[in-house]
């Protein structure tokens, strides 16, 4: 996965790069460095992507509201 395509799956999920990074359970300097090329995206994060594409947009959009909801990263 490049930077190009997790913009593209944050646009898509219709959420900012700092609420992609929560509901990845990432810290935002990390997602910053995705996006922009500078390190490169593991596989655990494109596989977490990729099965988050495979839910239900419904039940896509009720897990990604329940992750916003939380306070903090707990990674």
């Amino acid at each position: 996965m490049t930077g190009d395509e997790l913009k593209n799956t944050f646009d898509a999920w219709q959420i900012s790069a700092a609420q992609g990074a929560k509901v990845l359970c990432l810290h935002t300097s990390r997602v910053s460095e995705y996006l922009g090329d500078v390190s490169t995206i593991p596989c655990s994060v494109s596989f977490h992507v990729e099965a988050l594409d495979l839910l239900e947009r419904t039940q896509r959009a009720k897990l990604i509201a329940k992750r916003l909801q939380r306070k903090h990263h707990h990674g």
